[in-house]
């Protein structure tokens, strides 16, 4: 019969286990109440639920009728199980009746189970491997491709490679791979992640190509052998010739050099026409006149480009892009070009390699692959991503519709896609393949014996996995799984298709380690392997085991207790008869439940019941129970041998004569106390009241020290205090108002705490609506006014400070009152000074408006701060912090959202450079920093827009989010900044040149 309660925790296994280290996953779930929990029969099918008879119940109550028959009993009904009902099973986690699984069947078949539980065993490729896409990355796959099986460049790769943490090491990496590795498809993320390059962002091919190319040529020039630092030019570069010829004869010409040629073409064209084109001649005339230097005229000219010298291999990008200025737009070009299997460029003839195709028709969008010679197998390749297929020769139209490529005879092709093409010169024979270095083959290596075990691992599985396979017609066996029972009935029950994408909700019995509580369990379901899976198909619901962290901490607090209870009956036992010895109730109490802080003995303050004088305290009788228990000398000589030895009182112990002596004139002095403090006492609720200041009245404010000192005396912990107003030696205050509130009184406080304490020069403000900007508090005036030098040097006291950062952003200046210039007398040499600084700085422009002059009273007009404040963080600091450490804790607090460089610091205005120090800026307690995010968000358009939900709700809405254009923030382009000295590095450096910190990149093949 189903049990009637939920789980029940057991702990009786701690006895076993002598460490947390040996708590097993059998000990959490008997922790959690899962094991020997009675299953409730099912039928998981459409047929009616197996009924059970009940078993005989000896204290059953037979109901009868108006005669005194017994009436016949109910017949059970078909959709129930007897002995299992709703109600009684509401918290039995073996219980699959009357949660909607009656209506439910799953049947899936053996195999699917099978691959989905226990994986696919990786086959060894046979024939060429293909790059694996991490998101939006065919663009770079398809140059990779591309170099690879360009042999030559191939061979260069392996020569230069030195050191292992450069972009050209992790290239030789993906080019070994896709040489040696049995998988069918290689991952490049090593590469990938040494580029910096954002897996999800589509990018162009011929500006990746580009770029990259540079990159590699910086590496290519770090090498000693002079024949492979100019590898990269023998094998890619080109010469144009740019010649300008005047009227009058004279010509003038320089040349450049060029890794590929860019083709604009109409079309229909063929590439024949476009080279072609580029030599046509741009004549100078009407306003474009050329300024002849010869004849010192300006005249027409005839300018002309010509490459004068071609690579042994070419590539020629074929300018498919283009910016439509009716739509001020890029978009992609659908001109079809045709162009040859062989071409003569020059004197030398130059044969078709591969081609780059875009497919799409968005220039924002699309789909890059590489179609490419196999100088090996003599053979074209087609390599799309993950897939490489051999074609033996130039695909025919039919095969190639998608890309709108038509082969026009032998030897012409044409395409409306083509995006890049690669000619070799003839003369470039056949070059032979080399091995990888070493330390690229020992990787290769490594990886193919790790497929190797992947093979035989998930082959073993899955022999296993084929063994325990049932088809889900019995959810009681392996009943691993645990899951909310609410969102299990809801996913059951719903009528709606979509509705099972709907996350589970894993709260109900989840803890705040983000396990499965091990007391919420009977608020769970325990669902086979089979059933898991099935629900996974349609719905992300976590795997989650009963947390250890949870049952660690019962273990712990179990075996406490365990302990506790044994020495507690050990006490009590001896603890019979009449004692002799008085102890701290309080204390005894807190030991005997296990709340009592460690090492905490009855001798220490809070419990002791010895007065100050060394005898026993005086205890009011009608406290004493409260107060403390009596003990025999047995359980004493314990209650020592557990916790050590500690300072008691016998029972038959005189009551301390000098107490008894001064308890009636302490109630004398603590009546006449209390009348002197009732006036204090009313007086001191009226500080501060609840109700904002108004603005233009006088208030007065009273030192800090003295609330101190005041609030003791009337707690009674001190004699009457005297009022000192605490003005520096100046007669001014040491402290701005504006930046530390001030406790207040209104008029009628303020003479009643004189008639009190007698006449004091008082300290008058005055509010307003408006906080001035870089102030926190709205103080519009003081009298006296600030002595600068004397805050100066109470707030730069400090040996560690909590120092606020305060991000803030522009807006609108807003219209401020003016400042009536007044001038300052002569007389106190207390303005703003001493920080440092020179006269015109932030920190004295602070005081510029108050015009202080020996203590007189100035108006001062609040504006609105044309900044807003928003994020705020916290560094707790010494004057030897240096600002670059905290712009390292802002950019761990922004999780490296906001590297150093993207950080302006300022203090009062003036930027803050990262060798300085929190003592040579003169920071002053209470004071911030101001940070600014030296980065602006690109507004991007609607077909640009990402859904991002936002923080704190699960509803996606259109956001505008900042976008790195091109290959912005990447190796390729950007610079890195060091996360230690902040010195921007070239991009592709392997460590800071500064500082010489290295730039891990995990490699990831």
């Amino acid at each position: 019969m189903a049990p009637r309660k939920g789980p029940q925790q057991d702990w009786s296994w701690i006895h076993t286990v002598s460490s947390p280290d040996q708590i097993t996953r059998q000990h959490r779930r008997r922790a959690a109440g899962l094991h020997d929990l009675t299953p409730c029969p099912f039928n998981f099918s459409l047929a009616t639920p197996t009924k059970v008879e009940p078993e005989d119940d000896e204290d059953e109550v037979i109901e009868v009728d108006a005669k005194g028959k017994a009436k016949a009993k109910a017949k059970p009904s078909n959709n129930k199980v007897l002995g299992c009902t709703k109600q009684r099973c509401l918290k039995n986690p073996m219980c699959y009746n009357h949660i909607g699984a009656e209506k439910v069947v799953h049947p899936d078949a053996k195999k699917d189970y099978i691959d989905e539980h226990a994986g696919l065993i990786p086959v060894d490729r046979e024939g060429p491997a293909g790059l694996r896409n991490l998101g939006a990355t065919c663009y770079a796959n398809a140059f990779l491709q591309l170099w690879f099986h360009n042999v030559a460049f191939r061979n260069g790769v392996y020569d230069c490679v030195t050191t292992q943490s450069t972009p050209l090491f992790h290239l030789a990496m993906v080019f070994g791979m896709l040489q040696h590795s049995n998988r069918q498809v290689v991952d490049p993320m090593g590469l990938i992640e040494a580029l910096r390059l954002e897996k999800g962002n589509q990018q162009d091919a011929a500006e990746f190509s580009k770029l990259f190319m540079s990159v590699l040529a910086s590496e290519f020039a770090k090498h000693p052998n002079p024949k492979i630092r100019s590898f990269l030019k023998d094998q890619f570069e080109g010469v144009m010739e740019y010649s300008t010829t005047c009227k009058c004869g004279h010509k003038s010409s320089t040349t450049s050099t060029f890794l590929e040629l860019e083709l604009n073409f109409k079309d229909k064209s063929t590439l024949e026409q476009c080279i072609e084109s580029m030599h046509i001649p741009e004549i100078l005339e009407g306003d474009n006149l050329y300024n002849c230097p010869s004849c010192g005229r300006r005249r027409e000219a005839i300018r002309r480009q010509v490459p004068i010298k071609y690579p042994p291999v070419l590539h020629m990008a074929l300018m498919r892009f283009v910016f439509d200025y009716k739509t001020l737009s890029r978009k992609k070009s659908p001109a079809s070009i045709t162009y040859p299997k062989n071409i003569t460029l020059g004197d030398d003839e130059y044969h078709l390699r591969a081609i780059i195709t875009h497919e799409g028709k968005s220039a924002h969008h699309g789909h890059f692959i590489c179609e490419v010679w196999d100088e090996t197998e003599q053979s074209w390749l087609l390599c799309n991503d993950e897939e490489v297929t051999n074609l033996s020769d130039r695909p025919t139209k039919k095969a190639r519709k998608a890309l709108k490529l038509d082969k026009l005879d032998e030897e012409r092709y044409s395409s409306k896609d083509a995006y890049m093409l690669v000619y070799k010169r003839k003369d470039q024979g056949q070059v032979a393949s080399k091995q990888p270095p070493p330390v690229i083959w020992d990787r290769v290596m490594a990886h193919n014996v790790t497929l190797l075990e992947e093979q035989n691992t998930i082959g073993v599985k899955r022999m296993q996995v084929e063994d325990e396979f049932d088809q889900l017609y019995n959810l009681k066996k392996h009943t691993d799984h645990i899951i909310p029972k609410d969102s299990l009935i809801k996913w059951l029950k719903t009528q709606h298709f979509v509705e099972l994408y709907e996350p589970f909700d894993m709260s109900p019995i989840v803890c705040s380690h983000g396990g499965i509580d091990p007391g919420k369990t009977d608020e769970s379901r325990l669902i086979s392997e089979e059933a898991f899976d099935q629900i996974q198909l349609l719905n992300d619901c976590p795997q989650l085991a009963i947390c250890s962290v949870c049952v660690e901490n019962g273990y712990r607090r179990e075996k406490a207790q365990s302990s506790l209870d044994g020495q507690v009956e050990a006490f009590d036992e001896a603890n019979v008869g009449d004692g002799d010895y008085m102890i701290s109730k309080s204390w005894l109490d807190q030991w005997r439940n296990g709340s009592l802080p460690h090492g905490k003995l009855p001798s220490d303050d809070d419990f002791s019941l010895v007065c100050e004088h060394g005898g026993r305290s005086i205890i009011p009788i009608n406290k004493r129970t409260a107060t403390f228990s009596i003990i025999t000398a047995e359980a004493l000589a314990i209650l020592k041998s557990i916790i050590g030895e500690f300072e008691v009182i016998q029972e038959v112990q005189d009551e301390c004569e000098e107490c008894l002596s001064m308890t009636e004139v302490n109630l004398e002095i603590r009546k006449q106390r209390l009348e002197e403090v009732k006036a204090d006492r009313q007086i001191r609720r009226m500080v501060n009241k609840d109700k904002p200041p108004a603005y233009g009245l006088d208030y007065y404010a009273l030192p800090s020290n003295f609330i101190r000192e005041w609030d003791r005396y009337i707690r009674g912990d001190r004699d009457e205090p005297e009022l000192d107003m605490g003005f520096c030696e100046h007669g001014l205050l040491d402290y701005d108002p504006q930046m530390e509130k001030p406790d207040i009184l209104d008029k009628k406080g303020w003479k009643m705490l004189t008639e009190r304490y007698g006449e004091k020069k008082p300290i008058v403000i005055q509010f307003g609506p408006h906080t001035r900007s870089g102030k926190k508090h709205n103080v519009e005036m003081m009298d006296p006014g600030v002595c600068g030098e004397c805050s100066t040097a109470r707030r730069s006291d400090f040996d560690v400070i909590s120092i606020p950062i305060v991000t803030i952003i522009a807006s609108s200046p807003s219209h401020s009152k003016p400042v009536t210039p007044i001038p300052s007398g002569s007389g106190s040499d207390c303005g703003p000074r001493g920080n440092g600084f020179p006269p015109n700085n932030g920190f004295n422009r602070a005081f510029n408006n108050k015009r202080m002059s020996n203590g007189k009273s100035i108006t001062i007009y609040g504006g609105r701060s044309t900044r807003s404040r928003s994020n705020k963080y916290q560094y707790e600091g010494t004057k030897d912090t240096f600002i670059k450490d905290i712009k390292i804790h802002i950019m761990d607090k922004t999780g490296g959202r906001l590297t150093p460089i993207q950080q302006k610091l300022s203090y009062h205005s003036r930027e803050l450079g990262s060798d300085e120090t929190i003592g040579s800026i003169g920071f002053l307690k209470g004071d911030e920093l101001e940070l600014e995010e030296m980065f602006e968000a690109v507004d991007i358009g609607d077909d640009d827009e990402v859904d991002v939900a936002e923080e704190g709700g699960g509803n996606a809405k259109k956001k505008k989010r900042r976008v790195n254009e091109g290959f912005g923030g990447t190796a390729l382009l950007a610079r890195i900044a060091c996360p230690d000295c902040t010195f921007e590095n070239d991009g592709a450096a392997a460590s800071c040149e500064m500082c010489m910190r290295p730039f891990q990149v995990d490699e990831i093949l």
